[in-house]
């Protein structure tokens, strides 16, 4: 996931879900703002995706405890 920015006009897009998304976001912005030219402003920021092992112990632990009583409550009926 990336999203496009143009530091030469301080403009950012949204979150580009893939590379045709991205390159289809920067030719758009190229061809309206900068008449087809490339700015020398223009760069991809990589959007960090969480990761499981990103989830705080606590949280984690709570949750596993919760779901355990959640299917121990579905098997004692």
């Amino acid at each position: 996931m990336k999203r496009y920015r143009c530091d030469d006009c301080r403009e950012t897009s949204q979150v580009c879900l893939t590379d045709a998304a991205y390159w289809t976001e920067a030719r758009r912005h190229r061809n309206i703002a900068h008449t087809g030219l490339i700015p020398d402003g223009e760069r991809a920021i990589d959007v960090p995706v969480a990761r499981l092992l990103d989830i705080p112990r606590g949280q984690a632990v709570a949750s596993v405890i919760l779901f355990l009583v959640v299917v121990g409550a579905v098997l004692a009926r």
